[in-house]
């Protein structure tokens, strides 16, 4: 990411947004700022999940375990008490803010995003879970409303010299096609978005329609836009609800030649993980 960029995270529910977008969060809190031995600063808007939520996705991340099994502590083995220490242990070496209230304005966000790069100028992102639940302007159409958020996040990344990572919700259309990997008119009130990003990077599960398809464990990261370099997939394997690294020769072989059958397609559940 370049310094001034606006990054969109889009997908439809159950693909993994928040959990990609925490990676990065804590990818970058993890470096020092060149020419010095300060870490970086991370500072995420989170809307839809508790300040709790989130620490507990990160440790379930760091630790490579579940959500579920982390909020069941009476059923941990050492081992599973041996990951959440050592989850716990690196993320506290980080310096990741988090502001957990249900709605603020884009004003809001970019007037405490402000206030926090003058306190602590090792701020090198911010973050915001998501688009959809900014609070928008009153007596504004949708598209209008989103067209005013999205410029306005450009606008605070560019100011600010931060990079901003946005997550977005996709448009139910995707559900009607046979393929369903996502492109960027998928979006939601998409024009604004898709003019004022400077990278637009899509989220596909083949898991989450068809359970059974030999291209189910994996993940695919599609960046549909990049202003400032090339267009392409990055594949993944997912598991118990985190990214991980794997040979990218097999996995694209695999998602390439799947053709999962109609018959075995699985809705994804209200209120999944997204």
């Amino acid at each position: 990411m370049n310094a001034e960029d606006l990054v969109i995270i889009a997908a439809r529910p159950g693909m993994g947004k928040t959990e990609l977008a925490l990676k990065i969060a804590e990818g970058v809190a993890s470096r020092v700022i060149p020419g010095s031995d300060v870490r970086r600063g991370v500072l995420i808007f989170s809307m839809e999940m508790s300040a709790i939520q989130v620490v507990e996705r990160g440790i379930a991340g760091a630790g490579m375990m579940s959500v579920s099994v982390l909020r069941n502590p009476s059923r941990m083995d050492d081992e599973g008490w041996a990951r959440v220490a050592s989850g716990m242990k690196l993320l506290a070496d980080l310096d990741v803010w988090v502001v957990d209230a249900s709605r603020l304005s884009v004003e809001e966000i970019r007037s405490i995003a402000e206030r926090h790069k003058q306190e602590h100028p090792n701020l090198s992102l911010i973050m915001a879970d998501y688009l959809g639940l900014i609070e928008k302007p009153k007596a504004e159409r949708n598209d209008l409303a989103i067209a005013h958020i999205s410029g306005s996040l450009k606008a605070m990344a560019k100011d600010l010299k931060t990079p901003v990572i946005s997550l977005s919700q996709l448009s139910r259309d995707v559900e009607k096609r046979p393929n369903k990997r996502p492109t960027n008119a998928d979006l939601r009130d998409s024009g604004s978005i898709e003019q004022d990003a400077d990278s637009i990077i899509m989220l596909y599960r083949e898991a989450v329609y068809y359970e059974n398809s030999s291209a189910a464990p994996f993940a695919e990261i599609i960046v549909t836009k990049n202003r400032f370099g090339s267009l392409g997939t990055v594949y993944q394997r997912f598991c118990n609800g985190h990214f991980v690294a794997c040979d990218q020769n097999e996995a694209r072989q695999i998602c390439t030649a799947s053709n999962a059958p109609a018959g075995r397609r699985k809705r994804y559940a209200q209120g999944a993980d997204v």
